[in-house]
């Protein structure tokens, strides 16, 4: 079996178990009874966990080589983890065994990317990332459908459902990769991560896009403790409801990224890197005067097609970026850092709702602290106007955004802005 054959396979597999199993895990946390700052301690634990641990994972499998024996020691431990997480019943519990989980996926991320790299050239990434993405995508929905129908409404009960199933995704993913057919390609690393980081300035388009992504990750994260919180005490919503609500989301993904990956790898991606983060800082918004159900089925309607764009065309920039001979650990370090910036925002997201609300109802404090949310995130995503796209054969200008937005050349005040046409 081909190796992209496998990666796609694994893909779907894992979908339909682990990356469906985690919709549930924040509203599973305010069912337990956590409060808004155990849920920031929740999210911030286990994205500073998730991407911090990249730091450590990416030199090493840069160092090593290989990305086959990480990908199948971390299939492994979080087929366990999983498993554990389906039989916790408290707050602090769920804290501890989604942290581990999240450190162990770290392992995943930085050498799956990186395997997706070694597979891949430039030309055809863009494409290849859009049919793995897809075929994720339609597993998820489906394994999320099929839940529908098995919640009986008993949250304890029912939430072993998706957890299990991830447990065993993870575990067939391990069978397959172990088919995996990878030479090494050691890369003698010279120098420490303390040296990399200083040389960030001599790769600029990795480092804009580095300072970018931290910049704007502390305002992002500080909405993830809100988000379930809305949904389980506001809303009312079940699982059921919870299923639905990330099918809405996924379906315009599927047909946005097929778009994406045909056209991704000839576009000048900026222009619409920046569309996506402005996109994006709308999401709080639409949580805050979002009342009904339909209200936030369009909601998540809108953030599939955000996060279509999200997934195409800049981890496509990303892969683009990061220096070849160095790219697992130059995505760990990007991660890395985003995990540091998301323990700060994630805490301070759950303490600040936890502030508001000791003086006001709590839909009040939402709607206060999404305000917040909003124009921090807006303000930040001007950042990514610095970005500029790599000096690669076969591109050409989106010609669209070429027609609406032009930006203006370094120099210019806020290093560049748009200008409508």
């Amino acid at each position: 079996m081909l190796n992209r054959t496998i990666i796609a396979l694994r893909s779907l597999i894992v979908a339909v178990g682990a990356t469906a199993a985690t919709s549930f895990v924040g509203v599973y946390g305010v069912y337990l009874g956590a409060t808004a700052a155990e849920m920031g301690w929740l999210q911030s634990t286990a994205n500073s966990l998730g991407n911090g641990g990249q730091l450590l994972w990416g030199r090493l499998s840069d160092k090593v080589g290989l990305r086959k024996p990480f990908l199948l020691a971390g299939s492994m431990v979080l087929s366990v983890l999983w498993f554990a997480l389906g039989v916790i019943r408290t707050p602090l519990e769920l804290i501890v065994v989604y942290a581990f989980i999240s450190l162990f996926s770290a392992l995943i991320t930085v050498n799956w990317f990186s395997l997706i790299a070694d597979e891949t050239l430039s030309t055809t990434r863009g494409k290849f990332l859009a049919v793995i993405n897809n075929l994720g995508s339609i597993g998820t929905i489906v394994s999320l459908l099929v839940m529908t129908f098995l919640f009986h409404g008993e949250v304890t009960a029912d939430i072993a459902i998706p957890f299990f199933a991830a447990a065993g995704s993870y575990l067939v993913s391990g069978i397959m990769i172990a088919r995996l057919k990878e030479t090494r390609h050691a890369t003698k690393l010279v120098g420490s991560i303390r040296k990399t980081l200083k040389n960030l300035r001599n790769e600029p388009l990795f480092y804009n896009y580095f300072i970018a992504m931290n910049a704007q990750g502390f305002f992002w994260s500080m909405a993830w403790p809100m988000f379930p919180i809305t949904m389980v005490l506001v809303m009312h919503f079940s699982l059921a409801n919870v299923a639905v609500l990330t099918v809405s989301s996924l379906v315009p993904t599927i047909g946005l990224q097929y778009f994406l990956g045909r056209i991704t790898d000839r576009i000048y991606r900026p222009p619409l890197i920046f569309l996506n983060r402005i996109m994006l800082s709308a999401i709080p918004l639409l949580y805050a005067f979002s009342t009904t159900f339909p209200e936030f089925l369009f909601m998540e309607v809108y953030s599939g097609v955000v996060g279509a764009i999200q997934n195409v065309v800049m981890n496509s920039y990303l892969l683009d970026v990061a220096p070849p001979k160095q790219r697992a650990e130059y995505l760990s370090i990007i991660n890395g850092f985003n995990g540091i910036v998301y323990l700060f925002g994630a805490l301070a997201g759950g303490y600040l709702l936890e502030f508001l609300m000791s003086g006001l109802p709590l839909f009040q404090a939402l709607l206060y602290a999404y305000l917040i949310i909003f124009f921090g995130r807006f303000g930040t995503s001007f950042l990514f106007l610095r970005l500029k796209e790599p000096e690669k054969k076969g591109r050409t200008p989106l010609q669209l955004y070429s027609v609406l937005f032009r930006l203006k050349p370094p120099g210019n005040p806020s290093g560049g802005t748009i200008r409508i046409r």
